[in-house]
């Protein structure tokens, strides 16, 4: 089964990380074992990627920050204005490199946001796309990052073909059997764009207008039309995230064994939001033990059903972690 993960910082607040600190020859470097969930592993071998940021700050009062594969290749190299490896501000240039070797992104930030240019390679080498960002734009177009407005100026296929120059164009792209393609106007969808989605099965058709989609339209394998005006629509449980953090916290009880040893910290749960809105596939990313995440996942199950998320106008699985503080110590009064 398809599940689309959410982008979890719009909702939650990340988990905290522990962290070890290596003596080196010239300072003190943090370093950060990641799985592939997104959660934390003290154990190198079983770690999607390792993160290592260098403690002593440069001239700018930035710290430098580097993630590693497996394989010991680098996978990312940039600057934070702080050494958090969960949650870092980033600042300047960021590199990402594919597993090859090859450079795959460059992107510059600002505090912690998209500015000027992005680009992105192919992993035979060859540019993929540029897209200039900018804070001022009144276009909420694409869906790279909905925080940030974007123009795409540049787009080519994998063997160098041109597509988008200067920002206009006919682009056309397929991916794992399924295809998209329009127009751009000064690096904005413009008119009627098509496609397929879901290996096929699904097609559908949108209107656009200076990058704002006004509506779209979605035909299923079984002829059935879905209209929408949004691509993208997140699952929302009722009342908001806040709601549910409240739930949780009014309805979770301590096991007997967690109280006696006095566990602090924060768990982190992942689970799927189904397409009827229930709860299903419960995933612990962090653990405290001593049935902590169980009594976590119990509270979950009993909150009222979500509205379920919904992509090119029909409901989809989508993919949520939500953090549960644990503090023994007395309430404050």
């Amino acid at each position: 089964m398809r599940y689309y993960p959410v982008h979890l910082y719009k909702f939650i607040l990340l988990l905290l990380i522990t962290s070890f600190v290596v003596p080196s020859r010239a300072q003190e470097i943090m370093v950060t074992y990641f799985n592939k969930n997104g959660g934390y592993t003290a154990i190198k071998d079983s770690a999607a990627y390792t993160n290592i940021i260098r403690l002593a700050a440069n001239e700018k009062g930035l710290y430098e920050l580097n993630d590693y594969y497996p394989n010991g290749s680098l996978k990312r190299h940039g600057w934070t204005k702080v050494a958090n490896p969960r949650k870092p501000q980033l600042e300047g240039t960021m590199e990402t490199y594919h597993e090859n070797g090859n450079l795959a992104i460059t992107a510059i930030y600002k505090n912690n946001k998209l500015i000027d240019t992005l680009k992105r390679y192919y992993e035979n080498g060859l540019i993929q796309e540029a897209r200039f960002f900018t804070s001022t734009g009144s276009s909420s177009n694409e869906f790279l990052s909905p925080r940030h407005h974007s123009r795409l100026i540049y787009y080519a296929d994998s063997i160098g073909r041109v597509q988008i120059s200067n920002g206009n164009g006919a682009y056309e792209a397929k991916k794992n059997m399924d295809i998209e393609k329009g127009q751009y106007v000064d690096g904005l969808r413009q008119g009627h764009w098509e496609g397929t989605f879901n290996k096929g099965k699904n097609k559908f058709e949108e209107w656009y207008a200076n990058g704002v989609l006004s509506k779209g339209m979605t035909t299923d394998s079984m002829g059935n039309v879905h209209p929408y005006t949004q691509r993208e629509v997140q699952p929302e449980y009722p009342g908001g995230i806040k709601k549910l953090m409240m739930f949780v916290a009014q309805n979770y009880t301590y096991p007997r064994e967690a109280l006696r040893e006095r566990v602090s910290g924060q768990l982190l749960i992942s689970f799927v939001v189904e397409k009827n809105g229930m709860l299903n596939e419960f995933e612990v990313i962090n653990d405290l033990g001593y049935g902590t995440a169980n009594r976590g996942i119990e509270v979950l199950k009993k909150a009222p059903k979500w509205t379920p998320g919904y992509q090119y106008g029909m409901p989809v699985r989508v993919k949520y972690s939500i953090p549960i503080r644990l503090h023994t110590a007395p309430a404050p009064k």
